[in-house]
């Protein structure tokens, strides 16, 4: 099974919201990603890194607008064998294969005016190349600034109906995917939802325009798509399932979390295991190393089982949280009010204040990196910094 996501990130020249962005696509669990609005400086020679996903196409503007990027798990079963990278930073389009299976991808952010003269230019070159055989899947995602369907995708205050140039935009979008024989993924798999992607606060009006198109094709190795709540970015992650029939194994080595031991009420109920082993054991070996090796064992059981439980608390915690959301979100559909909305910028500053622990422990490794290279410059590079995550200078 391999996850796709696209999402809306409105910049990622802070380190802090990209921490954000890996903290998020590592919930997720998304392998193939689709970013817009990266708004990379294209003047710079700096890349997005991270051991998680080693594989990053990005297309991005000489002025700091737009951009998009592709990154790929380093699971992931994708192999792509030639890219199209728009210098406008409007879109990317890779083709390859998934496993064994032909595809094509293509990561779009439409402007906010011209959308169907702009998609009708990106769609010929995704299929440009109609003599394959077999036909490859195409899958599209992005942020179209548009809505497919002017009763099920759009909701607006009382009193403000949904402008004519708007329902034109709709018909016209419409007519262009029927062309092309793309279908809307996530319809398909809520055919009657009424979800949102995006809130405009001026506007008062609830739309969704992020989506994944696909061919017929994809039909049949789709296997669930969902839309989250919008939390840290001012979209909603949009994801997609795919069965490729191959499983992935990951490997994961024991660390132990600096956190237990900063933090008094875990430092507190190490010490007193500690001690409690000690006073049993002490005595009941005739070699005293014996006993020093085995505390070892025991103490990182503690550790383990310590880390586990105040993770899931946190991970119970943010679920409860984003629930929450999602229920106030519902509730501003149905029934708009400027109470509702405060309720949820308030719990969204609960889901990021609840992150800033995760994105400060980041931070740190980012800051320990940097000194360590400036002091001992012949031990690191950019393999190192490609382990935390970092946007890291390309040298010559």
């Amino acid at each position: 099974m391999v996850r796709c996501a696209t999402l809306n990130v409105k910049g990622l020249n802070s380190n802090a919201k990209r921490r954000l962005l890996l903290l998020e696509l590592k919930s997720l669990k998304a392998e193939i990603v689709f970013l817009q609005e990266t708004h990379f400086d294209g003047n710079s020679s700096f890349r997005f890194a991270s051991h998680l996903y080693p594989t990053y196409y990005s297309a991005i503007h000489n002025r700091r607008r737009a951009g998009v990027a592709v990154l790929i798990a380093a699971r992931c079963p994708l192999r792509v064998e030639s890219s199209v990278l728009d210098p406008q930073g409007r879109y990317i389009i890779l083709r390859g294969y998934l496993s064994d299976i032909p595809i094509v991808l293509c990561n779009v952010y439409a402007p906010n005016t011209s959308q169907v003269p702009f998609l009708t230019r990106v769609f010929r070159k995704v299929f440009m190349d109609d003599s394959c055989s077999p036909a490859p899947m195409v899958f599209l995602g992005g942020d179209f600034n548009a809505i497919f369907s002017g009763s099920m995708d759009r909701l607006a205050l009382p009193g403000k109906p949904i402008h004519s140039t708007q329902l034109r935009l709709a018909r016209e979008f419409r007519r262009l995917m029927r062309r092309y024989s793309l279908y809307d993924l996530w319809r398909i798999a809520h055919p009657t939802d009424r979800s949102f992607s995006f809130y405009s606060i001026p506007h008062g009006s609830h739309t969704r325009i992020d989506y994944f198109f696909g061919t017929v094709s994809t039909l049949r190795i789709m296997r669930g798509a969902d839309l989250g709540p919008i939390t840290w970015s001012d979209h909603a992650p949009v994801s997609l399932d795919l069965d490729t029939g191959v499983g992935n194994t990951r490997h994961c080595h024991w660390r132990l979390k600096d956190s237990l031991l900063k933090n008094q009420i875990p430092r507190e109920k190490l010490r007193g295991l500690l001690q409690s082993y000690f006073e049993l054991n002490t005595g009941s070996v005739g070699d005293e190393r014996s006993l020093w090796e085995a505390h070892k064992a025991v103490m990182r059981g503690h550790c383990i089982a310590l880390g586990s439980r105040l993770k899931k608390d946190s991970v119970a915690a943010a679920r409860s949280l984003k629930l929450r959301l999602r229920t106030l979100e519902a509730k501003m559909v149905a029934c708009p009010s400027r109470s509702t909305l405060r309720q949820i910028v308030d719990v969204r500053a609960q889901l990021q204040r609840l992150a800033a622990g995760r994105v400060d422990k980041l931070l740190l490794y980012t800051r320990q990196l940097y000194y360590a290279w400036g002091n001992k410059s012949h031990t690191l590079g950019p393999a190192a910094a490609d382990s935390i995550g970092l946007v890291w200078p390309l040298c010559d």
